[in-house]
């Protein structure tokens, strides 16, 4: 424990913040009460190993059946993680007791809340109200793994569940869109197909709350690497970062990422979770310097460092409005608004060059004259056209 302080505690040092994974679905078979269990329905008993059915939207479903329910909150997920019993009190209490002494002996600065849905869910909000109750501004950011925007925007905080459920959850990861993300660069134009699919994600935001507190993200420890999604194209991968840092949210990159590292599923977990490169003694490679990356890792890193060092200081994409246009030829038009400034963000997903009439924006191009390119820094005079690269990303900060 003292290590993780300290860790904590160096982190704050360097201006970082700590955000712990906590589960309170499931724990270890190993774990240590395993051969003394404090009360007998600690864990969720069946008369055989009966595991869940991993239907989360089963949760919010009007309706469910009480057996399906069941079968998802006290059901197992593997045969080697004990389903937790919440609705015993003793276990309740535990778990509430253990989050909040985590949170102040090592001064967290917030919470990941592992597999949101699988606990019962009147407990998951007790649980978020009492941490609210001792840290009125603490974060906590649910795992919420559906792929439709209105079972995800259930839990999030909302006064708009018809059952009334309030999860007093501050926030949530949006899935679906990560699932548009990892196929719309890799299609082409339809109307449905290729980046009308972040449009259309996108596009469903009237059922959240405040999609502002979306945790957004191109994948994680349990879904194929973006770059190997995008079949290791690194105009495609620009194209994925470039849109993760300036649409709507709070985005999220899976470390590797920035060095284009790949990983696929199927390949088994332990692909999706490999190892760093550099940092300790023996590695035969140190990503960490430019020297220790090739080429074409260092072309990522500067590329997603230099939108990240923008990012970092603007409001505009931090904090703004969007409004977006629907998707044209294989083109993605969206603005940021914030107090009088605007950002213009162009993706153009076809392989060759492309025009764009700009005249289609004048709403949001009204009073500028011109722009000055993100990444390059170059300024272009506005007119009545833009030339698009093929395959390319454009952020443009309008004056």
């Amino acid at each position: 424990n003292q290590d993780y302080k300290n860790l904590v505690e160096e982190a704050h040092k360097k201006g970082l913040k700590v955000i712990q994974d906590m589960v309170s679905n499931h724990c270890g078979t190993n774990y240590f009460w395993k051969n003394d269990l404090p009360t007998p329905d600690w864990y969720n008993q069946w008369p055989k190993f009966t595991r869940s059915n991993y239907h989360g939207g089963g949760v919010s479903d009007p309706h469910a059946s009480q057996h399906d329910y069941h079968h998802m909150a006290a059901g197992w997920v593997d045969t080697s993680m004990p389903d937790l019993n919440q609705d015993n009190p003793l276990v309740a209490n535990y778990l509430i007791q253990n989050s909040i002494w985590w949170i102040e002996y090592a001064g967290l600065d917030g919470i990941r809340q592992d597999t949101y849905p699988y606990p019962y869910k009147d407990f998951m909000a007790k649980w978020m109200q009492r941490i609210l109750e001792e840290y009125p501004h603490f974060n906590v950011v649910g795992e919420t793994w559906f792929s439709y925007p209105a079972t995800v925007a259930y839990w999030l905080e909302n006064n708009r569940n018809k059952d009334g459920y309030h999860s007093h959850l501050t926030n949530v990861f949006d899935f679906p869109l990560m699932m548009a993300i990892n196929r719309a660069f890799n299609e082409k134009p339809g109307w449905d197909t290729g980046l009308a699919r972040l449009y259309e994600v996108i596009s469903q935001d009237f059922v959240y709350s405040d999609p502002m507190k979306l945790g957004i993200f191109a994948g994680n420890h349990d879904s194929n690497r973006i770059f190997s999604s995008l079949h290791e194209n690194l105009k495609a991968w620009k194209m994925a970062m470039a849109f993760l840092m300036t649409t709507r949210g709070i985005p999220e990159i899976y470390y590797g990422d920035e060095i284009v590292m790949t990983g696929e599923k199927s390949k088994g977990d332990g692909n999706l979770r490999k190892d760093f490169p550099g940092g300790w003694p023996g590695d035969k490679m140190n990503a960490f310097t430019p020297q220790g990356r090739t080429p074409e890792q260092n072309e990522a890193f500067n590329y997603l460092r230099k939108l990240l060092n923008w990012r970092k200081t603007n409001k505009t994409v931090q904090f703004g409005k969007l409004t977006h246009y629907i998707v044209e030829n294989g083109v993605y038009v969206y603005f940021r608004s914030y107090n009088g400034k605007k950002v213009m963000v162009m993706l153009n997903n076809n392989e060759k060059p492309v025009t764009v009439n700009l005249t289609r924006f004048a709403e949001d191009l009204n009073g500028f004259t011109k722009c000055r390119n993100v990444i390059n820094d170059n300024t272009i005079i506005l007119g009545k056209e833009k030339k698009l690269p093929g395959k390319s990303a454009e952020i443009l900060e309008l004056e």
